[in-house]
């Protein structure tokens, strides 16, 4: 059943046979097809990334750093933790896009994206492990700053190579490789219980900062190498002034498409953060299962999450590119997710929950599948021919930061003023609609 789904990698020839190729399988890095090896190496290495790497800040950042936090005797930890996680979002929310547009200026002979991978992977995995060591909130929040400045050197410019590097044909397929985040975090959890309490608690901070390490360097080992950017030509007369002026968000003139998958993205992102950052109080203070109850019902419900989110993932991201389409899997994306929120509407039960996770994280799935490949598609070809598409890989980045960041806010802000969540749910639906919508009306990307 794989091999069938796969089975356009058929239509690539050897590396370097162009005479009966399609445009769309020329690699814009090579001028030349990919061959079936290349594919397969750039899908595991993605696929290693996502796991290793959401695993890593699960282990990390949302287990033992939330515990670390009371074992040090902070006052009120919650607050703390807070305080941790919001400072790191707002710095992880630009300086993504500035790293990428950074990048699309590097010139090494190992490429322009390689250099910031590798330097990248041994910051982020210092900032992971530095959190069991500092017991302070600045010092916790400049160790988690520290991961960000790094995770962000290892994420934007692995995108790009998308981008820079992948056919168009294969690009949907990939994309789904870097959804393996979902995966990542049931595994982060599963390593966490190991550690969690014990007496070598202090441990898993190693292992956590070794395995966000791994997910870049392991990526560069096992794609070929970038070609070597030594001799890009860098305007002579750029200014300090000019290269400050690039850092600013790309131009609306020629990018209404990719503005457009921009704000598709942002509200599709804030909709599922909504509610699926809230199940576990949905469950208790909207249903009104006891915690023991609710917990019980939140290990059903990521088994189902983690199923349905593969599912969503393998199947997506093929078809997208089979049938050369990124629109279609997002449309019955938003449906299933639209479905999944109906069904904590008409069902305030575990039931209802349950509905929800399978619709909604299928939807989830199968649009994440395609997100990275659709922002890849809309980067306009002026940026792809100037070399700067770091820079709108970064700010695709930006925005999808920006609505995990301001979900949990409305949510919040919602559930207070109404002292219900019925509203978010009704939220979370228009919400879905409209950023397809945005995404439909995409023109020159079916």
């Amino acid at each position: 059943m794989l091999k069938k789904h796969f089975r356009f990698f058929d239509s690539f020839g050897t590396q370097g046979s162009t005479a009966t190729a399609d445009p769309d399988a020329i690699s814009p890095e090579t001028g030349k097809p990919w061959s079936k090896s290349y594919v397969w190496r750039f899908l595991i290495a993605f696929v290693i990334y996502g796991i290793l790497n959401n695993a890593a800040f699960t282990l990390n950042g949302a287990v033992l750093l939330p515990q670390h936090i009371k074992d040090v005797g902070i006052v009120n930890p919650t607050a703390a933790y807070g305080i941790i996680t919001s400072v790191t979002s707002l710095v992880s929310l630009f300086v993504g896009y500035i790293w990428g547009t950074l990048s699309d200026k590097t010139r090494s002979r190992f490429g322009k994206r390689t250099p910031w991978i590798f330097v990248g992977s041994f910051v982020a995995g210092i900032g992971l492990y530095s959190l069991g060591i500092f017991e302070s909130t600045t010092s916790l929040t400049l160790a988690y700053i520290f991961n960000t400045l790094g995770q962000n050197a290892i994420q934007t410019p692995m995108y790009a190579f998308l981008a820079d590097r992948a056919p168009k044909n294969v690009r949907g397929t990939l994309s789904a490789g870097f959804g393996a985040t979902s995966i990542g975090a049931p595994v982060g959890q599963f390593i966490s219980s190991y550690f969690l309490g014990q007496s070598f608690q202090n441990t898993g901070f190693i292992v956590g900062g070794v395995l966000i390490a791994l997910s870049g360097l392991i990526v560069l080992l096992i794609t070929p190498r970038e070609k070597s950017s030594k001799d890009a030509v860098i305007p002579k007369e750029e200014s300090v002034l000019g290269v400050f002026a690039t850092l600013l968000p790309p131009k609306m003139h020629g990018a209404h498409d990719f503005y457009k998958a921009c704000a598709g993205r942002f509200l599709v992102m804030t909709s599922y953060t909504m509610i699926f950052q809230y199940l576990l109080y949905i469950l208790e203070n909207h249903i009104g299962l006891s915690v023991l109850a609710a917990a019980r019902a939140m290990n059903k419900l990521s088994i189902f999450t983690l199923v349905v989110s593969l599912l969503g993932l393998a199947f997506s991201g093929p078809i997208s590119d089979r049938l050369k389409a990124r629109k279609i899997p997002v449309a019955f994306g938003g449906m299933f997710m639209i479905f999944g929120t109906v069904s904590l509407l008409l069902f305030k039960s575990v039931n209802g929950v349950i509905g929800y996770v399978v619709l909604a994280g299928l939807g989830y799935g199968i649009y994440l599948a395609v997100d990275m490949a659709l922002n890849i598609d809309v980067i306009p070809a002026e940026a792809k021919e100037n070399k700067t598409t770091g820079k709108y890989v970064g700010f695709g980045n930006l925005t999808n930061t920006a609505g995990q960041m301001i979900a949990p806010a409305a949510t919040s802000m919602i559930v207070t003023a109404t002292g219900s969540y019925g509203l978010v749910f009704w939220g979370s639906i228009i919400t879905t609609l409209v950023g397809t919508a945005f995404i439909l009306w995409i023109k020159h990307v079916k």
